[in-house]
């Protein structure tokens, strides 16, 4: 069994995230989940990946680390960004859009961080399918999981998969 806190672990991890979120349709299943039903993608994406891993893993402790990084690092990012996004304003158009690209960097160097800091939790309990870790998560951020979000999740699961 590997060190989650392993250096190339972590970047095995970011490479994953990125090509998770490259599958189709898990942008939009993504989108839906943050902002619909409230939960961390970031969260999500760690729990797919500890599950392909097949490492255990604490939902509680790991949704409460990533609830309170996105709440620091992202959150503020992205309620600014989305703003500019809604109403530029006065400004001009191109540095409205460059200023959103910033930030839109800093929103993945904030997520990247997270993803890093859920990685060197330890490995806990047995191991569990994607479906299941995902579960977890849900459960652990106090969600109601219904007929549509059970959905999302497995056609997350699905693309975790394929990845």
């Amino acid at each position: 069994m590997s060190d989650p806190s392993n250096a190339s672990d972590q970047g095995s991890l970011w490479d994953f995230a990125c090509r998770f979120y490259q599958v189709q349709g898990v942008e939009a299943d993504c989108l839906t989940v943050q902002d619909k039903h409230g939960l961390d993608v970031v969260l999500l994406i760690f729990a797919l990946y500890r599950a392909r891993l097949g490492h255990g893993f604490d939902a509680v402790e790991a949704y409460g680390l990533a609830r309170s990084l996105m709440a620091q690092l992202v959150d503020p990012l992205r309620r600014h960004r989305r703003a500019l996004k809604q109403d530029p304003g006065p400004y001009a158009l191109p540095m409205v859009k460059a200023l959103r690209a910033q930030l839109l960097a800093a929103e993945l160097a904030g997520e990247q961080t997270i993803l890093q800091r859920l990685h060197s939790i330890r490995i806990k309990g047995s191991a569990l399918s994607s479906e299941e870790a995902l579960t977890a998560c849900v459960r652990a951020a106090d969600v109601h999981l219904d007929a549509a979000l059970d959905a999302v999740l497995k056609r997350l699961a699905d693309a975790a998969h394929r990845v």
